[in-house]
C-alpha cells in the first residue's frame, strides 16, 4: 500500500515539473504563429508541392450540344488516367472548363466552382467558370475564338499562375496516360519547355499568305506552320499567346477574307479549305503569334507528335500524351459515333440490354491498358504496349454510352 502512494506521488510530481515546463517556454517564447505576418504561407505551399507537377488542363465549352457531349468523353479519359499510380499522385492534373450556359449546368456534379480552386488540391479536381456573356457577344461573328478569349479573363488569370503546365486543349479532346510519363520526362518524346500540337492546316498558299501577313503586321515568322490547337506550355506563356493570338485574330477576320482580297479574288467570301478558310482563322493567329513570341528559338522540335495525336491513329496508346478527334471520316470518327448512338437509342430496351451484355471490348480494352502500364512499371518504365490510340477511344466513348443509357433501360 506504502510502495503504491510513493508511485503515485512521483507520478504526480512529473506531470507538475512537465507543466511548469510547459508554461516556462510560453512565457518566454510566445507563440509566433499568433501573427499571420509572421509567417511565409506562400513559401510553405511551395515547400510541400515541390515533388508534385501540378498541370491544368484548361478548355471553353459552348452551349452547342455534340460539344457538350464531347467534353463528356474527355472528362472520362480525365477520370481514367486518375487509374495509374503513383504516377497519378506524382502528376496531379485539374480539369478547368470556362462554361457558355446551360453547358454549366450539364456538367458532371464533381466540378466545382473555380472560385473553389484558392490552393493545391491532394487530388485532382474539374472546376468550371461561367463564360462571359461579354466575351461570346464580342466573338458571335466567330465563336471559336472565345477558345482563346477565356485565357485572358481575370478569373483565368488569378488561377492558373501556381500551376507548372498549362495543356489548352479543345473539348473533342482525349487524355491519354502517356501524358504521366511526358510530364515526368519519362517518355521517348522530349518535354520541351513549350510543345504544340503538329497538325498542318493549310497548303503551301495557306503558309504563303501567313508570312506575308506576319510581315505586313510587323511580327516574326520563324516558318514553324504546322501548330494545330493544343499547346502545353507554362502559365504565363498561354496568357501572352492568347494575348497576341486575339489582337492577330480580329485583324484577319476583319482585313483577310473576302474576294476583294488580293489573292483571295477566286474564292468564296469565307474562303476555301484548305486553301484559306475563316473556320481555322484561330489557328492562323495562333501560328502567327507562337511564332513571333518565341522567334529566334521556335524550332520543329516544339511540333510534338505526342499532342493532337489524331483519334483514327492506329499507334500505341502510349506514343499519345492528347488525342484529338478531327473533323474525319476515319475510325474513330466523332461524327460515326455519334450517327451509331442514335441508332442504338433506336432499339429497343432488350436488345440494347443485350448488345451490352454480349460485348466485351470496352472492358476488354481498358483493362488491357492497366496490364500494360503494369508491364511497363515491370520493365523499368520502358514504354511499349498493343492498344491502339483508336481501341482505347472506341472503348471509352461505348462505355461512356453504355453508362448514360443506365436509366433508360430501367423501363
Amino acid at each position: 500500500m506504502i510502495l503504491r502512494v510513493e508511485k503515485v506521488a512521483r507520478l504526480i510530481a512529473i506531470l507538475i515539473v512537465i507543466a511548469l515546463l510547459y508554461f516556462s517556454i510560453i512565457f518566454y517564447y510566445p507563440d509566433e504563429s499568433s501573427t499571420e505576418n509572421d509567417i511565409d504561407y506562400s513559401m510553405i505551399e511551395t515547400q510541400s508541392n515541390d515533388t508534385i507537377i501540378h498541370t491544368a488542363v484548361v478548355l471553353s465549352l459552348a452551349k452547342d450540344a455534340a460539344h457538350i457531349a464531347e467534353f463528356h468523353l474527355l472528362y472520362d479519359s480525365w477520370r481514367f488516367i486518375q487509374n495509374f499510380s503513383p504516377l497519378s499522385q506524382q502528376v496531379l492534373i485539374d480539369l478547368i472548363v470556362f462554361c457558355e450556359q446551360p453547358s454549366c449546368f450539364q456538367l458532371p456534379s464533381s466540378c466545382l466552382p473555380l472560385s473553389y480552386n484558392k490552393q493545391f488540391q491532394t487530388i485532382p479536381t474539374c472546376f468550371y467558370e461561367e463564360l462571359s456573356i461579354k466575351i461570346v457577344e464580342e466573338w458571335n461573328d466567330y465563336l471559336y475564338m472565345t477558345s482563346i478569349a477565356f485565357l485572358l479573363t481575370k478569373e483565368y488569370k488569378q488561377t492558373i499562375l501556381k500551376y507548372h503546365w498549362i495543356l489548352r486543349v479543345d473539348q473533342d479532346a482525349i487524355l491519354s496516360p502517356g501524358l504521366l510519363f511526358g510530364l515526368l520526362k519519362k517518355h521517348p518524346v522530349k518535354l520541351y519547355n513549350k510543345q504544340f500540337g503538329a497538325i498542318g492546316h493549310g497548303t503551301n498558299f495557306t503558309k504563303e499568305r501567313l508570312i506575308n501577313i506576319a510581315r505586313k503586321l510587323g511580327y516574326k515568322h520563324g516558318g514553324i506552320y504546322n501548330l494545330c490547337s493544343t499547346w502545353l506550355v507554362h502559365p504565363k506563356d498561354s496568357i501572352a499567346i492568347a494575348n497576341l493570338t486575339i489582337k492577330i485574330g480580329r485583324h484577319l477576320l476583319q482585313n483577310e477574307f473576302g474576294s476583294n482580297v488580293p489573292g483571295l479574288e477566286k474564292l468564296p467570301a469565307n474562303g476555301e479549305w484548305p486553301f484559306w478558310w475563316r473556320g481555322v482563322t484561330s489557328l492562323y493567329a495562333a501560328e502567327i503569334a507562337i511564332n513571333h513570341l518565341y522567334f529566334p528559338s521556335l524550332g520543329h522540335q516544339h511540333e510534338s507528335t505526342a499532342l493532337d495525336h489524331r483519334g483514327y491513329s492506329t499507334a500505341s496508346l502510349w506514343n499519345a500524351w492528347h488525342i484529338h478527334c478531327l473533323h474525319d471520316p476515319n475510325e474513330f470518327s466523332k461524327f460515326k459515333h455519334r450517327d451509331r448512338l442514335r441508332e442504338f437509342l433506336k432499339l429497343e430496351q432488350r436488345i440494347r440490354i443485350n448488345k451490352m451484355s454480349n460485348n466485351n471490348f470496352t472492358q476488354n480494352v481498358l483493362k488491357q491498358i492497366i496490364h500494360e502500364f503494369r508491364l511497363i512499371q515491370k520493365n523499368n518504365g520502358k514504354i511499349s504496349g498493343k492498344v491502339t490510340v483508336r481501341d482505347y477511344i472506341t472503348a471509352l466513348a461505348w462505355q461512356k454510352a453504355y453508362a448514360a443509357t443506365g436509366a433508360i433501360n430501367l423501363g
